[in-house]
């Protein structure tokens, strides 16, 4: 949940969506490729990795319709499995509830 919620702050996509100011370049590809390694070693694996990359896709997702279609057009078009995942993450931590209302204040 947590390498999930970092994912999607740090995502430039959501960056974007939210108003912030989005970084021309990243950083240099040598760092990017320890910072790949380091994430390969500690990072999660098997059913962990699954989760994380379903919840970090799907609330990156539900973020894009929010800001393209609004909260309530965004509910519908979710289907109700996902809808139970970005309903815990609303309950559950204040970053993602925090990127919901930057996004809903900036529509």
């Amino acid at each position: 949940e947590k390498f999930a919620m970092a994912t999607v702050s740090s995502d430039k996509i959501v960056q974007g969506m939210t108003g912030e100011e989005i970084q021309a370049q990243g950083m240099p590809r040598f760092f990017g490729e320890i910072m790949a390694s380091v994430m390969t070693a500690v990072g999660p694996k098997g059913v962990s990795f699954a989760r994380y990359s379903i919840d970090y896709h799907l609330l990156r997702n539900y973020l894009h319709l929010i800001d393209e279609w609004g909260v309530e057009t965004a509910n519908t078009m979710v289907p109700k499995y996902g809808m139970d995942i970005v309903n815990k993450y609303m309950e559950t931590n204040d970053q993602f509830r925090e990127l919901v209302e930057s996004i809903k204040a900036k529509r």
